[in-house]
Formats: structure tokens, sequence, C-alpha cells
């Protein structure tokens, strides 16, 4: 045998050695590749859930708060009929149909003693018995009297089309059930609200009852309503130990596997649940992760390759690895990318529900007070009325009349409030007394902390004046007491101060060295507030309280309130030690001081004759009363066109009085055509609507008096209009 011979055995005797060696080493590798691969794909998945279930979370949160103030908006009309069941029996229909006018979400309205007996419904068909659903809730109130809201379990309606009950109780003097106010829900309107927002394909919105009954779904699945599910984890697991969470679970309709969020809703035997289907959420991550061990597997085939010519291509196999290293590299740039691609998406979407959750408070507001307002200005007209009357001075009907009429007052201040959170009222400063402001809410205050949290005030006795709005002021007071009570769990103390005090550092600086300030300090001896929760207390939206308990606008509208009223806001906090937050507002101008009150009870009008227009007959009755009893002439229209026709007939007419917020024509157009024809008419306008402007797209109403009015408002206008057009 040659030395070549040899050579060749010797080379084979040694590769099969080697060859061993280096496949151990490769499966090895391919193994940890694998395991890496699969652990990257599960991170991304279990990443791809937890966003899915914190923007469901947030999603399930503003459908259950819009949800609850629909039903709140039920509840004040239920109320209201329970009151109104006093009116005459021949007129409770007619007043239960002005009641529903507008209100979507409810079908009719009916009243029924204690036995089922309907006795005053919105039905076109008046039934002789309630339904089989709301006696079951008429026993309910028998057995259990101090129940105030429950709603029964869907049923189909005479129209074949779902419906469900919801339920205020008529109770006597003495304590007893006699009998029952309903309202019909129309549970289709849930549904289309529903489908106004688009979720991920095959995603649901599902109102249940607090049971788990099912009143409304979208999609709609006919089958569903009125099944409970009760017996599902969003049930036993979530609402039945706290008001909302998120999980995995399984569809009892389809079978699927859906990433849920429920919610409870406040005050209410209701909750909102979404969920979307986890499969069809995985198909990007699916595609992703089959291309990933595509590439796993080439990978794995490559380096097997190569370490199998190891031996011989030791310098090619070094480079293919960092060659390997750097696709890697590449793909865990581009996944780094894909999350910050998907977080800022989260953020631009949380932004967006915010501002369409502020939108959607402000016109439900506006609406509110609009109809409100109407209410206030008939009850606030007839009383005026009857306290001008010479001939009434019986003194209990005199006192019940102003007892009527301070009943009136707060709820117009309410209505005020109401509109000052949602900011849809600009600010009217005057001159007004602090103190004076502090000791009408005194038992507002009492009631809003609660029997744990003592109230104490230091009123300086020699405080001047502020210009501020006063509605503004309240809630500005009540937010600061309602944080203090929040920062004291376990109870405590809260102080108000108001003093006079000079202008700050910061005032100077803008211009306002001339100026001193009224202060008021709301102290409490809470948690106090950390740096960083110091630096971020007046952002729009930020809060420290638990999900669902805060909204996080508290301090931003009072330092808004402020700013905008020209003072300040500062914090002076220590943790474990309390809080004390100084509003300071501007001192009222001798010049807004002592302004001499218009007469509004004794003063007559000049005798003009007034257009009175408005489509709202019981305020167009009460305004033209009001009118005629301060010595006015007064012609009535309903309508805008009517309104036209009348000045083409009458030309004796000297003041159009109308009121904006009409159909067909609102009140400026129907200014604009009246004195396009009669250019030396005057003009005075009339709205209960939050925003007038929003309605006449920014014309200036120069005279506008607001719902309700005193007779001494109404007659100021009027002479000004004349003197104008003078």
């Amino acid at each position: 045998m040659n030395a070549r011979s040899k050579f060749a055995s010797g080379r084979k005797g040694r590769l099969p050695s080697v060859s061993r060696s280096l496949q151990a080493l490769a499966i090895v590798v391919l193994l940890v590749f694998v395991v890496a691969a699969i652990h990257q794909l599960g991170a991304v998945r279990n990443a791809i859930i937890s966003d899915t279930e914190r923007q469901m979370y947030r999603l399930d949160m503003v459908f259950a708060e819009q949800t609850g103030r629909t039903i709140e908006t039920v509840d004040v009309v239920l109320r209201s009929v329970v009151e109104a069941q006093e009116a005459a029996p021949a007129a409770l229909d007619a007043v239960l149909e002005r009641r529903i006018r507008g209100v979507a979400q409810i079908k009719a309205l009916a009243l029924a003693d204690s036995t089922g007996k309907v006795y005053a419904t919105t039905q076109q068909t008046h039934p002789a018995m309630i339904p089989p659903a709301g006696m079951a809730l008429l026993e309910q109130y028998k057995a259990h009297p101090q129940k105030k809201l429950l709603f029964s379990a869907p049923f189909r309606d005479a129209d074949n089309n779902w419906t469900s009950l919801m339920s205020c109780p008529i109770i006597s003097a003495s304590g007893t059930i006699e009998g029952v106010a309903l309202a019909y829900l129309n549970l289709r309107f849930f549904e289309n609200f529903y489908r106004s927002v688009e979720l991920s394909e095959n995603g649901s919105i599902i109102l249940h009852l607090r049971d788990g009954t099912v009143l409304a779904r979208y999609p709609h699945v006919d089958s569903a309503i009125g099944t409970s599910f009760g017996d599902l984890p969003p049930f036993t697991e979530v609402l039945a130990h706290k008001m909302a969470g998120t999980l995995l679970m399984e569809s009892p309709i389809d079978g699927s596997i859906r990433i849920t969020a429920i919610r409870a809703l406040k005050g209410f035997p209701l909750a909102v649940m979404i969920s979307v289907e986890e499969g069809r959420l995985l198909v990007g991550w699916r595609r992703d992760a089959m291309v990933l061990v595509i590439a796993a597997v080439l990978a794995g085939s490559v380096i097997i390759g190569l370490l199998l010519l190891l031996a011989r291509q030791s310098r090619q196999v070094e480079t293919l690895l960092g060659n390997a290293q750097e696709a890697r590299a590449t793909v865990e740039q581009a996944n780094k990318q894909l999350r910050e691609e998907m977080s800022e998406r989260e953020r631009a979407e949380s932004a967006l529900r915010q501002s369409q959750r502020i939108e959607a408070i402000g016109q439900l507001t506006g609406g509110v007070a609009h109809d409100f307002n109407n209410l206030l200005t008939v009850v606030l007209g007839n009383v005026e009325l009857l306290q001008r009357k010479k001939s009434f001075d019986q003194p209990d009907s005199a006192e019940r009349l102003a007892a009527i009429r301070a009943a009136a007052n707060r709820g117009a201040t309410l209505t005020g409030h109401l509109l000052a959170f949602a900011r849809r009222q600009p600010l009217q400063p005057k001159a007004v007394d602090l103190n004076a402001v502090v000791e009408g809410m005194r038992d507002l205050m009492d009631s809003a902390l609660g029997s744990k949290v003592r109230l104490a005030l230091q009123l300086a006795p020699d405080l001047s004046p502020a210009m501020v709005d006063q509605t503004q002021i309240e809630l500005v007071i009540l937010n600061l007491v309602i944080n203090a009570r929040d920062a004291m769990p376990d109870g405590g103390s809260v102080t108000i101060e108001t003093r006079n005090q000079p202008a700050t550092e910061t005032a100077r600086k803008d211009g306002k060295e001339a100026s001193r300030f009224v202060a008021i300090i709301v102290r409490d001896t809470g948690t106090g507030m950390t740096p960083e929760v110091k630096a971020k207390a007046f952002e729009p939206f930020f809060t420290t309280k638990a999900p669902g308990a805060g909204s996080g606008l508290g301090l931003s509208q009072v330092f808004g309130t402020a700013r905008q009223s020209g003072g300040e806001v500062q914090i002076d906090t220590e943790l474990g030690k309390g809080t004390a937050v100084c509003v300071l507002l501007p001192r009222a101008t001798p010049a807004t001081l002592d302004r001499p009150a218009a007469d509004t009870q004794e003063a007559q009008g000049s005798g003009a004759t007034v257009l009175l227009v408005d489509d709202d007959e019981p305020v167009r009755v009460v305004t033209a009363a009001v009118l005629r009893d301060l010595g006015y002439s007064v012609r009535e229209a309903t309508s805008g066109a009517e309104a036209l026709d009348t000045l083409r007939h009458d030309v004796g007419i000297d003041v159009l009085l109308t009121d904006l917020a009409m159909p067909d024509m609102n009140g400026a157009q129907l200014a604009e055509a009246a004195q396009a024809r009669r250019p030396d008419l005057a003009v005075v306008f009339v709205s209960g609507y939050a925003d007038p402007e929003s309605i006449t797209r920014g014309t200036t109403l120069r005279r506008l008096v607001r719902k309700p009015f005193r007779p001494g408002e109404l007659r100021q206008q009027i002479e000004a209009a004349l003197n104008d057009r003078g």
C-alpha cells in the first residue's frame, strides 16, 4: 500500500467521528434557535392580547358611561312622571306624551295602580293592564318597598319588537305602594348606538342585566336576547367581586375564544360587555409566525450545513454566522418598530375617545338645558303672575308660591352647574360675596363630605367682593371639597378660608401689578401629593383615583375657571400631611359695585305691540301672560312661517320676540327675514339653550333673554330694543 492510499484510508476513518460530533452540535443549535423563536412568538402574541385587553377595557368604560347617561335620562323622566301623576286624570296622557318627546330610548310611558290596572299611557292602544313583566316588577315592590328602580327581562311587544321595562314605584305618604310608573325601553336604540362604533371584524357589544340576561346586542342575534349568561366567567369571576375587568372566554353563541371586557353601570343593575374574536385578532401574528418558522428552518439548515463543512471551511462558516446575526438584529429592530407604532396608535385612540367623551357630554347637557329651562320658564312665569296680583294676599298661599319659586330658582342653578361642568356656558362675571357663597353651600358641602369629615370655615369679615361667575365658583369650591374628601379615606377635617391678598409675583409679571386678589383656600388633613403628582395635578384626565372613581377633570376645571376669570391657582402640599389649594380671584372694581337694581316687579312697559314666536305652547302662553301683565299688546305665532304671515297683515307690530331653537326656521333666520321686510322692527331673542350661538352659526345676538327669565329682565330688553330702533 502506497502513501497516498494510506492517507485516503486514514481520512475516511476520521470523518465519521467528526461528523457525529458536528451533527450533535447542529441539533443543539437548532433546538436553541427553535426555542428562542417560540419564545419570541409567544411574547409578541401575549403583547398583542394584553394591548387589546387594555383597549377593550377603556372602550368598555366609554360605552358604560354613555349607556349610564342614557339610562339616567330615563330615570329622570320616570321620576318626573311619578310627580306628574298628581295632575288631572284627563290630562295625564298628554303630560306623559310631553315627557318622552325627543327621548328616543323610550317607546312609551305608563302609570298603573297597585293592581296593575293602567290609568295613563302614551301607547296608541290603551291596555287595560300592564304586561306580565310589569306585574312581576309590581310584586317585587310590594315585597320590598325600599327598592327604587327595577328592570324587567326583555319581551316582545305588540309590534314584535324586543323591549324591556324600567320602573319606579309610586309610594303613598304612609309608605305603601300605590302603583308603578313604567318606561318601555327601545332596545333597538342601544343596538343602533353600538353600531355607530366600528369594532374589529367579528366584534360584539352586549347590554346585560346584572344577573346576566341579555337586553341588546350588536351585531343582533335574536336567539340571544332574553337569554341569561349569569353563570359565565364575566359575571361569576369579575362582576361578583368588582365593577369591571377583562378575560379570555369561550363564546356560548359560536364557540370561539374571545377577548372580553365587562363593566357594571354605576347606580343601575346593568352591565356593558364588549368582545372580539381572538382568532381574527391573531391573523397577522400567525402570518408572521409562519414566516419566522420558515426562516428558522432555513437558517437551521444553513447552520447544519455550515457545521458539516466546518472542518474544511471555517472561514466561510464564520462569515455566514455573522450574516445570520445581522438578520436577527434586523428582525429585532422590526419588532421594536412595530411595538412603538402600536403604542403610538393606542395613545392616539385614547385621545380621540377622550375628545368624543367631552363632546358627548356637551351635546347631552345642551339638550337637557334647553328642555329643562323651558319647564322652569313656565313654572317661574306663572309664579310671577300670581305674586303680582294684588288680590292674592292669602298668607299660606303666598308662602307656598314663595317656596315654589325658590325651588324653581334652585333648579335653574342646578342647570347652570350642569352646563358649567360640560364647559358649554360662557362666563358671566359679576361682583360676588365669596363669604355668602360659602355659607350658602354649607349644607351641600356637609352632605358631600359625609359623617367622617369635619368642615370648618374661616371667613374674613372685611372680605372684598370678587369679580367672578357665581355658578362657576360654586363648582370650583365643590370640586375642591370633594377632592379633599377623597384624600381622607379614614376621615379628617376640611377648612375653607377666605382673605384679601395682594397681587402675586406672577400677576405683576403679567402686567397686573395694580390689582389685588380675593383668595379662597381649601385645606385638608389628607394624604398629600408627591412632587410628581403635584406637577401633573392640573392636566386634564390625570387622576390618582381607581379606574371609574374619578374623571381627572376636577382640578383642571378649577385651573381653567381661575385663569379664565383672570386669577391663579396655587397648591401647597406635603406627603402624609395634607394639601391646601389656594384659588386667587380678581377683586371687583368700584365700577362694578353698587349698581342700581332694575325694578322687576312694578315697572310697566311702554305699551308697544309685541309679536311673540315660540313653538312650545306652555312657554308661549305664560310669556304672553307676562307681557300683557307688563302692559304690552301681544300677537302670538307658533312658527317662523306663521310669524312672517302675521307681519305681512299687521303693520302695527313694534317688537319681534322670538325663541331661538325652533324647527324648520330658527329665531335668527326669522329675524333676518322679518327685518328684510321691516327694517325698523325691533328684535329680542329668547333662549334656554346652553350655547345659543351654535344655533345661529355665530350670528351676534344683541338682545338676548335667557330662560328662565324674570318679567323685569324681559321688559328691560324690550325697551332697550325699542330705544335701539329709535
